[in-house]
């Protein structure tokens, strides 16, 4: 798990392997989703608290945030406010988990967000979401 203050370093390949960042403060769900996303065959950066995240964000471009909102200190709205402001995260896909289901988000963060999750997924479930905001699909 990258440390806050640590340097990251991803490998990049010829094909552009997609790099994704989950972020989940229950470890056992944090886990499960880097493993069903590293299955898809991304490079994978995990985060357990949302300050890591951001800190990561700092340092790091990933195409796709897989972000649980309600975590403790620094929540998923925290986190979707602190990169607002960067450029280079544009483009950067935002999926959000949620237990309590898409609602209302903030108006400050809500254009940020492409898809909303809500726990519990069945993995099939959350790997078409993945390969949907990834461009991997078929479809």
């Amino acid at each position: 798990m990258w440390q806050p203050g640590a340097s990251c370093v991803v490998e990049e390949n010829v094909l552009a392997t997609p790099l994704v960042l989950v972020v989940d403060n229950e470890d056992g769900l944090l886990v499960l989703f880097a493993r069903l996303v590293q299955r898809l065959g991304c490079n994978v950066l995990q985060a357990n608290q949302g300050q890591m995240a951001i800190d990561i964000l700092q340092e790091q471009t990933p195409d796709l945030m897989i972000l649980d909102l309600a975590m403790p200190q620094v929540s998923g709205f925290d986190v979707l406010r602190a990169i607002v402001d960067i450029p280079r995260l544009d483009a950067m896909r935002v999926m959000v988990l949620t237990a309590t289901g898409p609602g209302p988000a903030p108006e400050d963060v809500n254009h940020r967000v492409d898809a909303w999750v809500t726990k519990p997924v069945l993995p099939t479930i959350f790997i078409e979401e993945v390969e949907s905001l990834l461009g991997l699909s078929d479809e």
